[in-house]
């Protein structure tokens, strides 16, 4: 291959290796991208949905203001360029999947810098059945032919003779000159990944701790016309522009492979079942493996341990409205030498040494750190009374002009918390919740949302119990969702998680993920790794509202 001097050496050609050579390309910059295509089909089965409001706790996107108008301004240059469309704006119908999600829109619809991007419900057509849902509408909102925008880039680069398909081995890339990288006799000033969940096994970037996880989507037609409303409950329902509907998508954890699991597919079909029975028939079904990483920012940036190897990658379910933007921001690295975002740099996730108290308890770390954001008089919450070891000195702390809450599904374990607390005289502050920690608001009041100092879980099951009875992820989150809500400015959540029990492993990661998807402007997460590192020792994680 004749080529002229490269710039940059792209390893991956999904959506964020493909916006990123054709962003370089466009600034007169040569690129090389080495890819083959079988290994990866994310980006292809990606609902290509750009939403400035996401997740449960329905949080302002970070850079939602920039990331969105860029995005847009890109496809439709792309649209122009390529004489297809790609962009098609769809008003997002966002409706509430849970009696928490309500009350958390409550709090987070006052917010003015929402105020550009929502409406009524009723501002845009609904189907008849979801009339009797509540919610509200996203404006601005839409989604990317990822498959058609994919096709037309790959296609172009092809054009320009600068792709290679080939699969390629970390060994094989030589960065013995500090200048240069070298591949397969090519050689470039940069190397850079954009290889998406397969880059967990990237040397260069071995701190990083990405979460894969696949997700099942589906084309569904519908017997009766839809409204081109887009929905989101739970799962999102995308009207397509030839008449079928996108739906999706569902998180496993486990399997890594572009295989639609069956338990994904009754997952959706459940969905689709409990709006349209009897309606709706399968047009397609895909798998694709989303690179997600702990925490809400993308990897951007040069390898701690080599500083010509840079990252793009990390983007998860948002690749379709941050990759323009921030492909921008690495070629004007690349090319101007402009700083990166340091939010997203991937020397964030590096280790760094902690001391360690002698005797390592997760017990003990989570009460020596709750105890310090609890004074006299204060409102608190024992989510997880057990034996009420940590009801007691919550107890002790707020004394008699304070009041704890704790709570037990097992009447055994609230009776065992009684009679510590009679013996010790804490008996008189406390009210002993028999309910499940999903129902805090319910036996709180909401007029206590953001009055509550703190909050404290000990999961899995009742030690000296029934080990059958144990805490499960879905009430746990939805738990955790309304203890976000209560905490006051300064409040501490603490959690410790037993990933060794069964069943444990499980929650333990999907609380993990929930912690790394709060709003960063409002929420600061510590997790505190066990010393020994072993996977299947408890270990405390906390919540700080800002």
């Amino acid at each position: 291959m004749n080529r002229p001097p490269l710039d940059a050496l792209i390893f991956g050609a999904g959506l964020a290796g493909s916006i990123l050579a054709d962003t370089l390309i466009r600034q007169g910059k040569c690129a090389l991208v080495i890819d083959e295509p079988s290994q990866s089909l994310c980006s292809r089965t990606a609902a290509g949905l750009i939403n400035p409001i996401g997740g449960k706790r329905l949080n302002l996107v970070w850079k939602a203001d920039t990331l969105i108008p860029f995005a847009q301004a890109y496809y439709r240059s792309l649209e122009e360029r390529f004489h297809k469309p790609l962009f098609h704006s769809r008003a997002i119908a966002r409706l509430f999947a849970t009696p928490a999600e309500e009350q958390i829109w409550l709090i987070k619809k006052k917010k003015t810098d929402y105020k550009n991007w929502i409406a009524p419900l009723d501002s845009i057509p609904l189907d008849p059945s979801f009339e009797n849902s509540q919610g509200f509408s996203i404006q601005g909102s839409g989604f990317l032919d990822t498959s058609s925008t994919l096709d037309a880039l790959r296609a172009e680069l092809i054009h320009r003779d600068s792709l290679l398909e080939t699969i390629f081995d970390y060994g094989e890339i030589d960065f013995s000159e500090t200048t240069a990288v070298s591949f397969r006799g090519q050689k470039a000033k940069v190397a850079i990944f954009c290889e998406g969940h397969l880059a967990t096994n990237n040397p260069f970037f071995s701190d990083i701790p990405y979460k894969p996880a696949k997700g099942v989507i589906g084309r569904v037609r519908i017997s009766r016309p839809l409204p081109s409303t887009a929905i989101l409950k739970g799962k999102f329902l995308i009207p397509l522009d030839d008449g079928t509907y996108r739906v999706g998508a569902t998180y496993n954890w486990k399997e890594r492979d572009d295989i639609p699991d069956p338990a994904g597919i009754l997952e959706l079909e459940a969905f689709l079942e409990s709006h349209f029975p009897s309606e709706w028939e399968w047009v397609e079904k895909r798998a694709g493996v989303r690179p997600a990483t702990a925490g809400a920012y993308p990897v951007i940036g040069p390898s701690p341990i080599q500083e010509n190897a840079l990252a793009f990658n990390g983007f998860g379910s948002k690749g379709s409205m941050q990759i323009p933007y921030f492909a921008q921001t690495l070629a004007d690295f690349i090319c101007e030498d402009i700083p990166l975002c340091k939010d997203a740099l991937p020397q964030r996730f590096c280790k760094q040494e902690q001391s360690k108290p002698k005797r390592w308890r997760a017990t003990d770390i989570a009460k020596e750190e709750t105890l310090k954001r609890v004074n006299q008089g204060d409102l608190v919450i024992d989510a997880t009374a057990g034996n009420g070891n940590d009801t007691l000195w919550l107890a002790s702390k707020v004394e008699k002009d304070g009041t704890v809450f704790a709570f037990d599904i097992q009447k055994s374990a609230l009776e065992k918390t009684k009679v510590r607390l009679k013996k010790a005289d804490q008996l008189n502050q406390v009210h002993l919740v028999h309910a499940g920690h999903e129902h805090l608001i319910d036996h709180i009041g909401l007029d206590k949302i953001g009055q509550v100092s703190a909050i404290v879980f000990n999961l899995g099951f009742l030690p000296g119990g029934d080990t059958n009875l144990i805490t499960l992820p879905q009430s746990t989150l939805e738990a955790l969702e309304q203890s976000a809500s209560l905490l006051k400015p300064g409040g501490l959540l603490s959690v410790i998680l037993y990933p060794g029990h069964e069943g444990g492993h499980n929650e333990s990661q999907q609380v993990v993920r929930w912690a790394h998807e709060l709003d960063k402007e409002h929420f600061k997460v510590h997790i505190v790794e066990h010393p020994t590192k072993h996977p299947k020792s408890p270990f405390p994680i906390f919540i700080e509202k800002c």
